[in-house]
């Protein structure tokens, strides 16, 4: 490709497929005259996706991405600041990208704006590891015997507000329960933003070990009552607040949002099955259970002694055994040439996840809990916990359960309940979700 051709394309260009309000932002690069293609997806926090094919004449882009089967055409208009095209991907979606210095950063509606009533403090305190300092922002009510809660993150390496997909829950909850007389401490995860210590060997346990750290940290504040602290678990927090519960830590109430009752084995299992049979394309029954089989060997792995990359070889090997059991297609709807995924599911976070039956906790716990689930939740689906957890209320008491229609894993009203939908929706978190955890901390903490 000639370099003045080139020039007209390079760059970065944004756009919006605006029938599903999803933005897409492709970067083109000219290197030893052949074009270079990647595009994100930040509302699908997906990035640098890499271009199979690309060309450009002077006047029309093209480009098609093998992996996820789409492709691009689109023409530059004559003054160089807008390409016209259309997506394709299943289906055809007009696609107009004009020419940004870097993609926008989406400001959702519910993210907090001062002025802010309270009290703002970013923290440092030690955490549940010699070596682990947690950092994090505690926000207070002006005055008042108020509680204070601990929010807790869910899995993957999160930050203090828990960002994902553009959307910050925990600093939109922290704010709301502050304006509302309850005092929020919210951290990064070890090892990761602001916090140390080593994340890539950490597993639930340890994250147990840092909130208990912070409770420690509250009851040495002389702003917090000692016995009015709570913890708030999403997801994989719900599971800390469980071994919190269940192991005697020091504090006044917990609630799961979106938190397992059962072990992380059957929680893995379920939520593939429902996320897969929930895509757009029809998936055979047959196809469903070989993805299970497949699993159910790579889990067998994950609880081998041995190295992580001792594990990670033995289970490469059992996938690409089991890559031969599906046809091209196949693998291209089920994304199966990403050994990534099967990295993951060695790793000690996941040998932890695989067995961790939270049963055992919530049946020991001697405080108030608040289980909360959206109806449609593929992730932690409620069908799967919200009965066990009624079973242990019924035997035990303690443990209150609330579930809402319409609400996703996130606590996002939704349509399908899909992780692909997490980016596109704007509400980042449902106000009634705020307002039964207000209510009820207020109530019980």
């Amino acid at each position: 490709m000639g370099s003045v051709v080139a020039d007209r394309i390079v760059g970065v260009w944004e756009g919006t497929l605006s029938q599903v309000n999803l933005r897409i932002v492709v970067h083109i690069d000219d290197e030893d005259s052949r074009l270079m293609v990647t595009f994100d997806s930040p509302d699908q926090n997906a990035y640098g996706i890499a271009a199979d094919t690309a060309s450009f004449d002077g006047e029309q882009l093209s480009f098609n991405v093998d992996s996820i089967d789409a492709g691009y055409v689109g023409t530059l208009s004559t003054d160089g600041s807008l390409i016209r095209g259309r997506w394709s991907q299943s289906v055809e979606l007009e696609l107009d990208l004009g020419r940004v210095d870097r993609g926008t950063i989406r400001d959702r509606a519910q993210n907090p704006k001062p002025p802010f009533p309270y009290v703002i403090e970013d923290v440092r305190f030690p955490g549940g590891a010699p070596g682990v300092t947690l950092a994090g922002t505690l926000t207070l009510p002006q005055a008042g015997n108020f509680p204070v809660v601990v929010l807790v993150t869910g899995s993957g390496a999160q930050d203090r507000d828990e960002t994902i997909m553009g959307h910050k829950p925990f600093w939109v909850l922290a704010d709301y329960l502050t304006r509302h007389g309850v005092g929020v401490l919210r951290y990064d995860d070890r090892g990761f933003a602001k916090s140390t210590g080593n994340i890539a060997t950490a597993t639930t346990e340890d994250f147990a070990d840092d909130a208990r750290a912070a409770i420690s940290y509250l009851q040495s504040r002389k702003e917090v009552v000692v016995n009015r602290i709570g913890v708030v678990g999403h997801s994989e927090g719900g599971n800390v607040v469980s071994i919190l519960a269940g192991r005697d830590a020091p504090f006044a109430c917990g609630i799961l949002m979106a938190g397992p009752a059962v072990s992380g084995e059957q929680i893995h299992q379920r939520q593939v099955r429902l996320i897969i049979e929930r895509q757009p394309f029809p998936i055979a029954d047959d196809l469903v259970k070989k993805i299970a089989a497949m699993n159910e060997s790579l889990y067998t792995v994950a609880r081998m002694n041995g190295s992580f990359d001792e594990r990670r070889a033995i289970a490469r090997d059992i996938y690409q055994s089991a890559l031969a059991g599906f046809d091209a297609v196949e693998r291209k709807l089920l994304n199966l040439n990403d050994e990534v995924q099967v990295d993951a599911i060695v790793t000690d976070w996941f040998r932890y996840f695989l067995g961790y039956d939270p049963r055992v906790d919530l049946e020991a716990s001697k405080v108030p809990l608040l289980a909360l689930y959206g109806a449609l939740d593929l992730q932690v689906p409620p069908d799967q916990s919200v009965p066990v957890l009624e079973k242990i209320n019924t035997n035990h008491g303690k443990i209150e359960v609330q579930t809402f229609p319409d609400l996703n894993h996130l606590f996002q009203h939704a349509t399908t309940g899909l992780p692909s939908e997490y980016g596109v929706i704007d509400e980042t978190l449902a106000p009634e979700v705020m307002l039964a955890i207000k209510e009820w901390v207020l109530a019980n903490c």
